[in-house]
């Protein structure tokens, strides 16, 4: 991703309605495929650390079905990124432990007094939240979600484009996702009700919406992408 590694990201447009119009298409290519690619996911992600990885590679499997490749089903046990992606892992597990910190901090004093006055669940909860707890909680989730949309490019850059450094895809994706942080943030909500919907049929439905979910988040970052490719040569 060498024409990326710009100093300064050019404005591009982020195209909702487009990306959820295109995903639905791109899904329907292949919905079998999309399907046992799934099925996989939830395989690959009971191996511990690679959960990320193999929806990494369900990306890659993505780009194969939308330039007309021949797709096999075992595409997402590719474990050509993993060193790459286990760097990944680490970091977020690292940053999450790091965010938690002030809250447990925040925690220890009040708990103890609730434990020593013999106050019920109810008046240590109304102590927490009276005691900053509440503000701490509502900071802490506000943090959550800048670093995932600073973060929302970092998979396809890995897998896609060949970014090699963790860094240097956090760097590029921070740089691009800041342009719409709004509208990526947007897009993330409606994709992640899509996803959730076929709880609704006993759950099996998922099978159907998370692949869809997920098309839909490769079709954006294949149109923005590509965008930024094209005005930075």
């Amino acid at each position: 991703m060498k024409n990326l590694e710009v100093l300064n990201i050019k404005e591009y447009d982020f195209n909702i309605g487009k990306y959820l119009s295109q995903g639905t298409e791109l899904f329907k290519k292949d919905i079998g495929g999309f399907i046992v690619a799934t099925l996989l996911l939830f395989v690959i992600s009971f191996i511990p650390f690679c959960g990320i990885l193999g929806l990494g590679n369900f990306y890659k499997i993505c780009k194969k079905v939308d330039e007309g490749q021949q797709v096999s089903a075992g595409d997402i046990f590719d474990f050509t990124d993993f060193v790459v992606y286990l760097k990944l892992f680490l970091l977020i597990f690292a940053v999450c432990i790091v965010v938690m910190i002030p809250i447990q901090l925040t925690l220890l004093p009040f708990l103890a007094v609730a434990g020593h006055d013999g106050e019920n669940v109810s008046d240590a909860s109304a102590a927490l939240f009276a005691g900053g707890m509440g503000l701490w909680v509502m900071l802490t989730v506000i943090l959550f979600i800048a670093l995932s949309i600073s973060m929302y490019f970092v998979q396809p850059l890995i897998s896609l484009y060949r970014v090699t450094s963790v860094r240097e895809a956090y760097r590029l994706s921070w740089k691009i996702a800041r342009k719409n942080f709004f509208k990526i943030f947007l897009f993330s909500i409606v994709v992640g009700i899509v996803s959730q919907l076929g709880m609704i049929v006993c759950g099996i439905g998922i099978l159907l919406t998370i692949p869809l979910g997920i098309c839909m988040k490769y079709a954006a970052y294949k149109d923005v992408l590509e965008s930024l490719n094209q005005k930075t040569v």
